[in-house]
């Protein structure tokens, strides 16, 4: 199998029109758009899961800050790097509350625009709820826009604490300038002690403009993980049935644990590896380098 090393940061597409980005002649049609399905499936993983870091991060930060500085007021706010972090009431006993995440309006940083987070309950709480809403929040491309829910199930009594993320009507801006609708859920688990993001359970689905569809889970073994030391997954497999016609027509498989040449396994890395395979054509199979997106 000839190795086609290519770049693909996440959620910029311009590297895929290079023509190294070209299969050989000789290599079988896929069936499907290679370049454009795994520019739109990047970005179909890695919005909504930056939505949900930022605000699981902010909840978690404000909470602990507030502890941190015995803060009892009505209104107080942090700055976490560009971000400035409004929570009202700004204590631990009251809620709901409301934190609001201002991106401010620099279009040189990755967002732009707000963020609004209505907590019902101390999230370490099983039932408590973070409704999230957006305004003008907006992504490279896209304006992040849907329904988005945190559940906390609370401690699992092994020192983690379960939630439930789930996404409705969410839309982005993908390959060529097209749209794409999805919807989805994430199951995540955060160590205390280590502060360590797991992801336990993924599943989105999403058409774009052309009517493919994407269907993304993680496997049962090689979870996701995210470090409290590193902005990447440096671990764990994602995959994505590419659907046409209601057929399923290929697949590509994240690998955040890829291992580069001279590097070492499950180190914090901004290295990474898309397997592309074809249901059509079976001799297919092609891999291609990509940059993970940078979680802040």
């Amino acid at each position: 199998m000839k190795k086609l090393l290519i770049l693909l940061p996440a959620l910029v597409i311009m590297c895929f029109a290079f023509n190294r980005c070209l299969k050989d002649a000789k290599t079988p049609d896929p069936g499907y758009n290679v370049v454009e399905s795994g520019t739109n499936a990047t970005q179909i993983l890695e919005a909504p899961l930056d939505v949900y870091l930022q605000a699981d991060r902010a909840v978690r930060y404000q909470r602990d800050s507030i502890i941190a500085k015995g803060i009892k007021q009505s209104t107080f706010t942090f700055k976490i790097g560009y971000i400035s972090l409004t929570v009202s009431p700004a204590d631990t006993v009251t809620f709901p509350k409301t934190v609001t995440l201002d991106f401010g309006s620099d279009t040189s940083n990755t967002y732009n625009g707000k963020m609004i987070i209505k907590v019902s309950g101390p999230m370490r709480t099983a039932g408590s709820y973070s409704a999230i809403t957006f305004n003008n929040l907006v992504t490279g491309p896209s304006t992040i826009t849907g329904n988005d829910t945190i559940f906390s199930y609370g401690n699992n009594g092994t020192g983690s604490i379960i939630s439930h993320f789930n996404m409705h009507g969410g839309q982005l801006v993908g390959y060529g300038k097209k749209a794409i609708t999805y919807d989805g859920r994430y199951f995540g688990k955060f160590d205390i002690s280590t502060r360590t993001s797991h992801i336990d359970s993924l599943a989105i689905v999403a058409t774009d403009a052309s009517g493919v569809v994407y269907k993304l889970s993680n496997g049962k073994t090689y979870h996701p993980n995210l470090a409290p030391t590193c902005n990447y997954f440096n671990s764990g497999v994602i995959n994505t049935d590419v659907w046409i016609n209601n057929v399923q027509t290929g697949e590509l498989v994240f690998d955040y644990g890829y291992v580069a040449s001279g590097s070492a396994a499950y180190v914090c890395d901004d290295l990474g590896a898309i397997y592309a395979m074809s249901y059509v054509n079976k001799s297919y199979q092609q891999f291609y380098e990509f940059i993970p997106k940078s979680f802040h």
